[in-house]
């Protein structure tokens, strides 16, 4: 009997000890994924900035390869942009997730202060190539990339005539498209024109034909196409392996393109101001939902942390402004207060000078008149007429 009571009490022992380890473990950690887990995601990207695609048109006229690339990823039409919105600063902006205030490439004559991603995946060995880069776009080459000079004469359509004639050749990994043709139309007539639509819908004709060629090679599927635009309120559009299909993203920058290319490859853009999109990925092998959310929720903790320190500089700065502006405004008063002063010793000594030239007139007169008196008297006196 005792035998007994001594089991059963060391099993309740045993069982309460049990719970008690599970109710004080710590939680499990969000598993981050190591390098070698790091997936194979696409086959080729193609990165096709469309400068000057504005969002709200995309509903308003035909455009079924963009809206196609939409549904079946993840589409964003709030997004932000940069200033100033050159096609330089844009577009650099796009390929380095830098601020033109950062990568310093945003007029004729500038220098490139950054990596593009284009130049960081040709520094791995990842073949590359760049198509549709006229002028001062061509700075944003990277040596050893497959790089067609055109010409393109402002048109999408010979931009994707090189992309296709060249399609053989280059066979490369990540593919920068840049089609230049709306951003004229748009600053000519306007977003809401009947030209400007027409023209975004030739432009979704030629991104068709980019489209059909991956059909034909039957590499559509496993292929990561971006398209975006670069100024404005410009889309952007990403299908592929890794993200997920059907799905509105909140709003994004133009700047998260390039980090996100850069992660979901290994290579590593240095400190950007763009992040990488966790929250578009689908749950890939080593990430749980929970470690993508948790990385999306650090990046833009980060990012607010650094808007705030922005913040408080502006506002130190704008302090030191108004300083500045106070120091002024009493130098102003000091200077007008000269200014009168001055004008009125000016007024004064034209008075002065006045009186001295009536007394002047006067001393005249008189010296005349006492000329002509005595004139007239020496006259008489010695000519006796």
């Amino acid at each position: 009997m005792n035998y007994h009571r001594i089991l059963i009490f060391i099993l309740v022992t045993m069982i309460c000890f049990a719970k008690f380890s599970m109710a004080f473990a710590e939680p499990a950690a969000v598993q981050e994924p190591t390098p070698d887990q790091t997936p194979v995601v696409t086959s080729k990207i193609f990165l096709i900035i469309a400068d000057g695609l504005q969002a709200e048109t995309l509903q308003k006229t035909s455009v079924p390869n963009m809206n196609g690339i939409a549904s079946s990823g993840v589409s964003a039409t709030k997004v932000i942009t940069v200033y100033p919105d050159t096609v330089q600063a844009t577009v650099t902006s796009v390929l380095t997730g830098m601020l033109p205030e950062k990568h310093g490439f945003n007029n004729v004559g500038d220098k490139l202060n950054a990596q593009t991603i284009q130049q960081a995946m040709e520094g791995k060995k990842i073949d590359t190539s760049f198509f549709g880069a006229e002028g001062e776009l061509k700075n944003l080459w990277a040596d050893g990339g497959y790089n067609c000079s055109g010409p393109f004469n402002n048109s999408d359509e010979n931009v994707v005539n090189n992309v296709l004639a060249e399609w053989s050749k280059s066979q490369s990994y990540l593919n920068v498209i840049v089609l230049p043709e709306l951003r004229s139309v748009l600053n000519k007539h306007g977003v809401n024109s009947n030209e400007y639509k027409m023209a975004v819908t030739k432009t979704d004709s030629q991104i068709g034909r980019i489209l059909r060629k991956l059909h034909e090679e039957n590499s559509y599927e496993k292929s990561m196409i971006i398209i975006t635009g670069t100024h404005g309120s410009p889309p952007i559009m990403m299908k592929g392996l890794p993200f997920k299909e059907n799905t509105q993203s909140p709003p994004l920058s133009i700047c998260d393109i390039a980090p996100t290319i850069g992660y979901l490859n290994g290579i590593e853009l240095g400190k950007v101001n763009g992040m990488v999109l966790w929250n578009t990925f689908k749950n890939l092998p080593g990430q749980s939902e929970e470690y993508l959310l948790s990385q999306r929720i650090k990046d833009l903790s980060d990012a607010n942390s650094h808007l705030l320190d922005e913040m408080n500089r502006l506002q130190e700065e704008k302090n030191q402004v108004k300083l500045q502006q106070d120091t002024i405004a009493k130098e102003k008063e000091d200077i007008q207060r000269q200014i009168e002063h001055r004008d009125k010793t000016i007024l004064k000594l034209q008075g002065q000078i006045k009186l001295y030239h009536m007394l002047a007139s006067v001393l005249i007169v008189i010296l005349a008149l006492s000329y002509f008196i005595f004139y007239r008297v020496l006259r008489k006196k010695f000519l006796m007429f």
